[in-house]
This record gives C-alpha cells, structure tokens and sequence, in this order.
C-alpha cells in the first residue's frame, strides 16, 4: 500500500515470514517453515490472555482495510481503531497493537515500549511500507519490543491475520532473516553469560532487559517479584560492567551483530527512523 496515493497498490517483492517461538526451555521451534532451525536460545513469548486487537493509524484506507480483516477473524474481539498513541493508551487493557508505520510519524520502537507501559503484556506488529522493511530496522524494533512484521505489499491481507495469530499464541512473526540474525545476537548473549559467569536466572533476565521490558514487565513474564528483578539486574550490570541497563540495550550492536556493552561516558546512540511512504 502507498501512503501517498491510496488508490495504487504498491509492488513489490513477496517475502517469506514465519512464526517462530522461544519456549522457556532454551529451545526454539518453527511454526511455519517447511527447514527447523535448532539453535539453543534463551527468550519466550507468551499468549496473549485477551485476544484483542486493535490498529493504531490515522490513515482512512488502511484502517478501512485492517478492520475488514479484524471482523472476519471472530475468534479474536478488536477494539475500533484510533488515530494515536494518546486515544491508545486510555485503556489498560493488554492487547496486540497494530502499528502503521506510514501515518505514526515517529519511532515504534519507544512508542511500543510507552503503550506497553501503560497496558501491561501488550504485543505489537508493526506494519511496514517496503522502504522500510530491511533487517537493520526490523532488528532494532524487534529489540524494542515488536513481535511481528507485515511488509505492506501484495499479499499483506494475506499475511496480517497470520502474523496476529501467531503473536496472539505466543509466537513471534519475522523473516527467515530477522530470525536469523535474533539466534546470532542470543548466542552471543549465552557467550556472555558463559564468560562473565551469570547464573541461569541473570540468563533469563539478559535478553530481556534487552528487548526494553521494565523490572514489572520481566517480573510478569517469569512470575517472580519486582524486588528479584532488580536484585538479579543490578548483578548483571555490575558483571557486565556498565553503569545501567541501557549500556544492554542493542542499539550497541555493531554492523556485524556483535554486542558492545558501554558505560554513560558512553553515549548510547538512538536512530530515529521516519517512513518513506511514497
């Protein structure tokens, strides 16, 4: 779809997405790809209790588009769908985001963290146009929170109610790519953990304090107190070197994928990232 001209549908090429979940076992499995990938890793999802979806996105032909979707798919309620991230947050309420990319003119990755903020186990799938659907951003969005990606070409209508499936079970939607370049990143956090002798919780905790979770969200997602969350970070931190947890965030990831843990001499680098929706 073109954020410029709402008649035109854009071309582009077909690309190959499939659900993929990190179970707490350090384990993952490939919900749909005919090859298995077997590496060990050591961050899950988890199902999302409500089932409710609901679109952020000021554009009238997408949210006409998305909403056509949502109400064929009546095993899961939506929410109508609201034009920012102000109407979004006035309810508390966990549900999966669908985030436009071409009218939310500004970063996803922190306004996913913000609504998580404000509405507790929430999931996100980001809708990209093709000028902004390459590796390096759907990386760092993934790090900041984002569970899925659907890549606004042909087929998008096809792969939305997919990707809202599989978030909505506790999977995540990425490209082979995507997935790839998330078990390189991972093993390099289990060679940290092995070199900078982290225990199998502070292993837990690693990835994600990477991913932005706050101390509440971690502790909601392996059933343990705030109060151990921050017992667990703290050791971490002081293992590791850095002064706080955003010297983890993988905006220090190098070019190559290599985690450059910093201190706040530091300072750590945010790309803010505008669509080009033309």
């Amino acid at each position: 779809m073109s954020c410029s001209n709402q008649s035109r549908t854009t071309r582009c090429r077909t690309t190959q997405y499939r659900a993929t979940r990190f179970d707490e076992t350090g384990s993952n499995r490939t919900i749909a790809a005919q090859s298995r990938a077997t590496p060990s890793l050591t961050i899950r999802s988890r199902a999302i209790a409500s089932g409710t979806v609901q679109a952020i996105s000021s554009h009238t032909v997408m949210i006409r588009a998305v909403e056509t979707i949502l109400a064929v798919m009546t095993e899961y309620p939506h929410l109508p769908s609201v034009p920012n991230e102000r109407e979004a947050t006035k309810s508390d309420l966990a549900r999966v985001f669908l985030l436009d990319a071409c009218s939310l003119l500004t970063d996803l990755g922190p306004l996913a963290e913000r609504c998580r903020a404000r509405a507790p186990g929430s999931k996100f799938i980001a809708l990209l146009p093709p000028a902004e659907s390459n590796d390096a951003n759907e990386i760092r969005l993934f790090y900041w929170g984002i569970d899925g990606f659907v890549e606004l070409h042909d087929s998008w209508q096809t792969d939305l109610p997919r990707a809202i499936h599989s978030v909505i079970g506790g999977n995540y939607w990425v490209r082979p790519e995507i997935f790839a370049a998330v078990v390189k990143h991972t093993q390099f956090i289990e060679q940290l953990v092995r070199d900078n002798s982290l225990t199998a919780r502070e292993g837990q905790l690693l990835p994600l304090v990477m991913r932005h979770l706050s101390n509440k969200e971690i502790a909601r997602h392996l059933d343990i107190s705030e109060r151990t969350v921050k017992y667990h970070v703290t050791h971490i931190l002081a293992k590791l070197g850095v002064n706080d947890r955003r010297g983890l965030f993988p905006e220090n990831f190098s070019d190559e994928g290599v985690f450059l843990p910093r201190n706040n001499a530091q300072e750590s680098i945010m790309i803010q990232h505008r669509p080009h929706c033309e």
